[in-house]
């Protein structure tokens, strides 16, 4: 069964588009810079620059790291385990109301709803 897994796939099309906003902005700065247009456009580049170089180091890091974030990429238990899993396993919740419950408990300390085995 497929499910929702924390992916690399989103990640690394944002670190592709950092680096085509990073582009952009050495060229809006150089052509601004030749155009003698004033100061404060070509700062405008250097930030976009600047943020294209935070955001690109973050999608990169994302796609490459062991606890990375995405709520789009979907793939098969064989393919990746699932990180949540063990605090899943570890931590029981009341199907009724959501509250935290021991895992040995037979009713809920919130609802008082008998829980399901």
């Amino acid at each position: 069964m497929k499910s929702i897994k924390p992916g690399r796939g989103p990640s690394m099309m944002g670190a592709f588009g950092s680096i085509a906003a990073g582009v952009f902005g050495v060229f809006w700065t150089v052509c601004t810079v030749n155009m003698m247009a004033p100061w404060y456009f070509s700062i405008f580049g250097v930030i976009f620059v600047c943020v294209a170089i935070v955001q690109g180091i973050y999608n990169f890091k994302n796609a490459t790291g062991k606890n990375r974030f995405s709520e789009f990429d979907i793939v098969d238990e064989a393919e990746e385990t699932d990180p949540m899993q063990d605090f899943h396993e570890k931590q029981s919740f009341c199907p009724y109301c959501g509250a935290k419950v021991a895992p040995d408990y037979e009713f809920c300390s919130n609802c008082g709803k008998q829980l399901p085995n």
